[in-house]
């Protein structure tokens, strides 16, 4: 995986250390991953017999879902709950997954990493990385449907 430094995506993120006052958070590069999984995409469009409406359905239910998702993951990220946040980033996966959303996908999957080995801050880093994603599927969706 490659690494590059918050600043690159025009955020500053500086974490108090004790080995390093001004540590700056290195986080992972996602402008590179698709925003949505084409396969999936048109595999949800085979299924429904190319029927929009029905995909259009599917695509309004995940956003419905993910909205108090991401509204949950904010909150506990806040609020340094992050055993909740784990239960919240952990259930968008599988459903962002299930849509072929792939960058959100791959940035849960990077965040529960980071809970599981304890590296609070770096999963707390991701999370706006998290939200930049999810508009970014939003508007992508809303052009393909």
């Amino acid at each position: 995986m490659r690494f590059v430094n918050a600043n690159n995506y025009g955020l500053t993120f500086t974490i108090n250390s004790n080995m390093d006052k001004n540590k700056h958070v290195e986080i992972y590069e996602y402008e590179s991953f698709d925003v949505i999984d084409m396969k999936v995409f048109e595999l949800i469009k085979n299924q429904s017999e190319g029927d929009s409406s029905i995909v259009r359905e599917i695509y309004l239910s995940y956003f419905s879902e993910a909205e108090v998702l991401m509204k949950l993951i904010n909150e506990h990220a806040n609020k340094n709950n992050y055993e909740k946040l784990r239960v919240s980033v952990h259930s968008l996966s599988g459903i962002s997954a299930t849509v072929g959303a792939k960058k959100m996908k791959e940035i849960t999957k990077d965040i529960e990493i980071e809970l599981r080995n304890e590296n609070f801050n770096e999963a707390s880093v991701l999370v706006p990385m998290l939200n930049r994603a999810f508009q970014e599927l939003k508007k992508t969706i809303n052009q393909l449907i």
